[in-house]
């Protein structure tokens, strides 16, 4: 498709011209790069199909392929370019648009998600407080991606461990605690 002619027919073209004389696009199939959170390149997963929106058709989502990674992080953003190939037989979407994608995460195991209020941080570390027999206890903890109101953290912890959900380094590692119960509503 001829998106731009610089040449008009009749005008007198030399062999020294530093315009080109048209621009073709081929917009039937378009590349997508995506910056992908440097704590997200670990499922990354080539041939997935990703779903993303453009400000042109809200509401309804495109879908592309993935089909190349950067191996190379983005040292300002921390992120990584990653392709995805998308087939547009209608031609409804353009080059140049702002996509928006839902990028899909994969873990090699489930995740433990939790209020952010939970996740104390100091200077010498990043841990949550684990309620043990009455006993509070510091674990050590990474941060992942943000989902929602939750952010995924790392770490030994297990299901039906009791996390102080007001996390602080007031808290002392040993400290005696009393876990008081929820507040009934009526």
């Amino acid at each position: 498709m001829i998106t731009e002619r610089n040449v008009h027919p009749g005008a007198l073209v030399g062999p020294n011209a530093t315009t080109p004389l048209l621009r073709l696009h081929q917009v039937s199939r378009l590349r997508l790069v995506v910056a992908v959170p440097e704590a997200l390149v670990g499922g990354i997963v080539k041939g997935a199909r990703v779903g993303f929106t453009v400000p042109a058709y809200p509401g309804e989502t495109f879908y592309g392929t993935v089909n190349l990674q950067a191996h190379d992080l983005d040292k300002n953003t921390r992120s990584m370019a990653v392709e995805l190939d998308v087939k547009n037989p209608d031609l409804r979407l353009s080059a140049g648009m702002y996509p928006e994608a839902q990028w899909p995460v994969k873990r090699p195991q489930a995740s433990t998600l939790l209020p952010p209020t939970t996740i104390v941080t100091t200077t010498e570390r990043t841990f949550v407080i684990r309620i043990e027999d009455g006993v509070a206890r510091w674990v050590n903890v990474g941060r992942g991606a943000r989902v929602g109101d939750l952010v995924e953290v790392f770490g030994p912890l297990k299901e039906g461990d009791t996390i102080v959900r007001r996390g602080t380094d007031e808290i002392r590692e040993g400290s005696k605690v009393t876990i008081a119960a929820p507040k009934k509503t009526s």
